[in-house]
């Protein structure tokens, strides 16, 4: 197996002349040099050894991507199309820039900060965290990290995040729902105190129903599990008792959207005729239910290259122009809702 010395001898230039180009550090490097001895390195097949690089502190080279701490136990994550979308829109960033994505769904904060250590990872990416979980990442955490879908309450610290504009979503989906003529509509996420992105979208769609002077009642936020047992229990019963108190419910996610479409069909309840259903997110779940879901739409790829383009900032010490982007939303209109009378959209 050809070494790092056999290809400096190849090249005419110093051992440590070649590793600097293996591991990227070559601002100060002429053309030439760079290009012979690129050509050498590409010529000899060199594969580099992971370990030897991390023992000699040249770096790992490793991105981390961390999944969502609390539901491991009941979901296999990657199936959510959100999931796969951004992790494949990560690791297609990473590799093309000469990282390595290491996925892990952690169970908790410290398994995080152990992995990072263990690894010697480079630099963090955390999917959907909690205000306290990214300070006590801040807090623990030595490595540059950069957040997605995360929301942070205290501003005065640094906090690097790409989202989107979820309060915005939830307002415009809201209002057009109400254009439509539907004043009876019921927000739906999973859980009993909405937490991040839903807290923002169920604030959007608050100040929707506020500007049509129509009160928010707390019964109007209806809980559903992320489990989908416990899910479906919640949905056949609120076909049984409470669906007549609305003419459009608007699920924080596409996924739910469409999961409540399909118990809907199985109790006879069509969509729009009886009920109208709107969603978040516009991924396949959307075009693949049927009817097609009305939903907020999103580019899950921006979230991913934005995030990576910010990490990789962080890594190489230069600042960044934005620390917290929140990527625009638009209205995907399809057939999942419909327009009512004025009258039949009244409050009882």
């Amino acid at each position: 197996m050809i070494t790092i010395k056999d290809m400096a001898e190849i090249a005419g230039v110093s051992p440590t002349t070649v590793a600097n180009v293996l591991h990227g550090r070559t601002k100060k490097m002429s053309r030439e040099t760079l290009r012979k001895v690129q050509e050498v390195i590409d010529n000899s097949n060199y594969v580099s050894n992971m370990g030897a690089r991390m023992l000699a502190n040249y770096g790992s080279k490793i991105i981390g991507v961390i999944m969502n701490y609390d539901r491991r136990s009941d979901n296999n994550i990657i199936s959510d199309p959100f999931y796969g979308t951004i992790v494949g829109a990560l690791e297609r960033e990473i590799r093309e820039h000469g990282y390595y994505m290491m996925l892990y769904t952690a169970g908790s904060i410290d398994e995080t900060v152990r992995l990072a250590s263990l690894w010697n990872i480079e630099g963090l990416i955390v999917l959907g965290c909690k205000s306290s979980d990214v300070e006590k990442i801040r807090r623990q955490m030595e490595l540059p990290v950069v957040f997605i879908d995360s929301y942070y309450e205290d501003h005065t610290g640094e906090f690097h995040n790409v989202g989107l504009d979820d309060f915005g979503g939830g307002y415009q989906m809201t209002k057009y729902l109400l254009h439509r003529g539907h004043r009876r509509i019921a927000f739906l996420a999973d859980e009993e105190n909405p937490v991040g992105v839903d807290r923002e979208r169920l604030k959007g769609y608050q100040k929707a129903l506020e500007e049509y002077g129509i009160p928010y009642r707390q019964s109007d936020y209806i809980p559903i599990s992320y489990k989908k047992v416990t899910r479906h229990s919640i949905l056949w019963e609120f076909c049984r008792k409470r669906l007549n108190e609305f003419t459009a419910l608007f699920f924080a996610s596409d996924f739910y959207a469409s999961d409540a479409i399909h118990i809907f069909q199985t109790q006879g309840i069509r969509v729009p005729e009886d009920i109208s259903v709107a969603g978040f997110d516009d991924n396949v779940f959307a075009e693949h239910c049927s009817p097609m879901l009305t939903t907020v739409q999103q580019s899950v790829e921006d979230k991913g290259y934005y995030a990576f383009q910010m990490l990789h900032r962080l890594i190489k010490g230069e600042p960044c122009e934005e620390n917290n982007i929140h990527l625009p939303v638009e209205l995907g209109v399809r057939g999942s809702v419909k327009s009512i009378s004025r009258e039949a959209g009244e409050n009882p």
